[in-house]
């Protein structure tokens, strides 16, 4: 009995040596302050932990970091490791198309649009016409200057109750509506990639979120 005892520590002491777990304690400007089996260390963008993670980019916000081959995105006190795992990712493929954009469906507050991945837009945009045809209330809404490429437009700041691409929906996304008929697709701006990891390899860019 005694020795089956010792083998039964010894496996519990195995495990839980083979066990591994990393926490953000800390985000900042291209650095973060990551804790691994205990060990905490300022890691700089492009250095690693000893404990064998790399830190690819970091903001106050959130920092991506490759860890036991996979990348991360990872928020503050956001826990990975052998013992908590990761909720399942959602991923959207798309193909870049002869005009050189990047089109998709998506749903707005259960309604079907097409969008075009625009980087340099602030906001998930559209014109007032996608929002009449998607039930978006904007009358009330506060006014706001716009910049477009024709000039400066008025428009009105509005929140999407629900934004989904593919699997990945957020909720509660700053929008913006352009009185007129600009642009002419609506555009899937930094309000919402903001919230998903977004990489781009020749033609094909992924969207990606837990």
């Amino acid at each position: 009995m005694k020795q089956l005892a010792i083998i039964a520590v010894l496996m519990v002491a195995a495990t839980t040596a083979s066990a591994s777990e990393l926490i953000v304690r800390g985000l900042f400007k291209n650095a973060v302050l990551l804790e691994i089996n205990g060990q905490q260390q300022l890691v700089r963008t492009g250095s690693s932990h000893p404990g064998g993670a790399k830190v690819l980019s970091a903001n106050s916000r959130f920092a991506q970091v490759r860890y036991q081959g996979k990348t991360h995105r990872l928020t503050l006190n956001k826990r990975i490791g052998t013992l908590y795992a990761e909720s399942e990712r959602q991923e959207v493929v798309l193909q870049r198309n002869s005009n050189r954009e990047y089109r998709t469906r998506l749903q707005i507050n259960g309604r079907s649009a097409e969008a075009v991945v625009d980087t340099g837009a602030t906001k998930v945009a559209m014109s007032a016409r996608h929002a009449r045809q998607l039930g978006i209330r904007y009358d009330d809404a506060p006014v706001v200057s716009i910049a477009t490429a024709s000039g400066v437009s008025r428009g009105f700041a509005v929140k999407l109750d629900k934004l989904a691409v593919g699997g990945i929906e957020r909720h509660h996304i700053p929008a913006v509506v352009v009185d007129g008929e600009y642009p002419h697709v609506i555009l899937l701006g930094m309000s919402f990639l903001e919230h998903v990891d977004l990489q781009e390899r020749g033609s094909i860019m992924t969207l990606s979120a837990p």
